[in-house]
């Protein structure tokens, strides 16, 4: 399957800026990811994780990318946070809707999304499977999933590995580049940063250039090793 083909949501410019600008990052996984963890399992505080899913789940316009990249983070420490079972679930949704059989893969975005509520792949397909069904649910789906993209790509890091990007699936880095900016994967690897923590390191091919990006995935691999 081609790029173009592959794409979701995102137009040529919003890419470009994505790539070209230097991105205004503010989380740093060292120091604030505990912090936010803890802070998502506060009932007192504004990032306590029910709040954040019950505004993410209507769409709320004023969630900030913290409050996104919280949310992410607050729902590492739920017990169907299991990333590393849940890759095959996320294949075959994709596999899904490549096939055009959109009807299912809603049925099966569904079905992940009622115990993983912030799954990246189950979000983005649900709301391009609409899209392709011509239902007006759409947009609504795809404005929750660009909120985890910006979050992501905006917030979070910006690829290096002296910032990488903070993804919840293992996977997470491939779909954002393959059906996000509509890249193609070159060698993949893995390894740590100078903190120790574990990244997915993957080389995106696009427009004739490539680059190197850095996905940081050390709480997915915590938590296996924890199962």
């Amino acid at each position: 399957m081609n790029t173009t083909s592959k794409k979701r949501f995102l137009t040529t410019s919003i890419f470009v800026c994505l790539i070209t600008f230097a991105f205004s990052q503010d989380f740093d996984y060292h120091n604030d990811f505990n912090i936010l963890l803890e802070k998502s399992k506060d009932k007192t505080s504004e990032y306590y994780y029910p709040k954040l899913l019950e505004r993410f789940n209507a769409n709320d316009s004023t969630l900030t990318h913290k409050d996104i990249i919280t949310l992410l983070i607050g729902f590492t420490a739920n017990e169907n946070y299991k990333p590393y079972k849940t890759i095959e679930k996320e294949r075959e949704i994709l596999n899904l809707v490549s096939d055009k059989k959109y009807e299912k893969a809603i049925v099966e975005c569904d079905k992940l999304l009622k115990t993983n509520p912030v799954n990246f792949a189950a979000l983005m397909e649900k709301g391009f499977a609409y899209m392709k069904l011509n239902k007006p649910e759409f947009s609504f789906h795809r404005d929750k999933t660009m909120k985890i993209v910006y979050a992501i790509m905006w917030w979070s890091g910006d690829g290096t590995i002296d910032r990488p990007l903070f993804v919840l699936s293992p996977i997470d880095g491939q779909t954002l580049i393959e059906y996000i900016l509509g890249g193609s994967i070159g060698m993949m690897g893995s390894g740590k940063d100078k903190n120790g923590y574990f990244l997915d390191i993957l080389e995106m091919k696009i427009n004739g250039t490539t680059q190197t990006m850095y996905f940081n995935i050390n709480h997915a691999t915590n938590k296996m090793f924890a199962e």
